[in-house]
């Protein structure tokens, strides 16, 4: 009377097993899920289909509005006149050739110290607090 005995499937294949059963569930239940949300309708996709039912040529257009179109192909605008000096500014910077640093002034070679800078010119008003 030997019966064989069927056997138990490992702890790994059970774990498998179990998250493929609740990955078909849930695959299920988001199917059914959107079959439901397309049934329903809300009033407001009831009344945006209508409206594109009776205005097909209202749908948006790749480059925007055609009131936004030509706002830019007006260019800028400007707040002030302090603005549109420093755009204008800006262009001339960009259009004028950089100055060629002075080569005799030399800067962040070394420490300088108080016998390297050049002497002060003597004020031609006196100060009170000097003696």
């Amino acid at each position: 009377m030997s019966a064989e005995v069927p056997e138990a499937a490992s702890a790994e294949e059970q774990k498998s097993e179990h998250n493929l059963l609740f990955w078909f569930i849930e695959v299920i239940y988001l199917k059914l899920f959107q079959e439901m949300e397309d049934k329903v309708t809300s009033p407001e996709k009831a009344e945006e289909a209508k409206l594109k039912a009776r205005y097909p040529h209202l749908g948006q257009k790749p480059g925007g509005s055609d009131f936004l179109r030509k706002r830019l192909q007006k260019g800028q605008k400007y707040f002030d006149s302090g603005d549109y000096n420093m755009a204008k500014a800006k262009m001339k910077n960009k259009q004028l050739p950089a100055a060629a640093p002075d080569k005799t002034e030399v800067t962040g070679d070394h420490i300088p110290t108080p016998q390297d800078l050049p002497q002060r010119k003597p004020s031609l008003v006196t100060s009170k607090l000097a003696g």
